[in-house]
């Protein structure tokens, strides 16, 4: 992995703390490049409410705040004049776990009260 200082992976984890953007990243580690009207779709598919109206929102939401979060985290690029979005090299060797917290175990009770010691 890249080396990343301190606040760089303060950029990384806010860009992180979405669920939305966390599935964008998982969708583009598969394909590595996408375009806008893919990821709005493939985000789409949790949302709930109409259509139209989720779509709309999701298109706003993902070139006004999701977009912009992931690219000045380093971790894709954003081509707007061709609506392509690419996974950067930082992007695609960010451990698994970051972007799927259901990766990481739990730690057990015995951990928990160790850690409050």
């Amino acid at each position: 992995m890249p080396t990343v200082d301190r606040t760089e992976w303060n950029k990384i984890y806010a860009a992180l703390a979405r669920g939305e953007r966390r599935e964008f990243l998982r969708y583009l580690k598969d394909v590595q490049v996408a375009q806008f009207e893919e990821i709005a779709q493939q985000l789409l598919k949790r949302e709930s409410g109409s259509a139209e109206e989720k779509s709309d929102a999701m298109r706003i939401k993902l070139h006004h705040i999701h977009l912009p979060k992931l690219v000045e985290a380093g971790l894709l690029t954003w081509d707007s004049q061709q609506n392509q979005v690419t996974l950067t090299t930082l992007g695609s060797q960010l451990p698994a776990e970051l972007t799927d917290p259901s990766l990481i175990s739990s730690p057990t009770a015995g951990d928990r009260r160790k850690a409050l010691d």
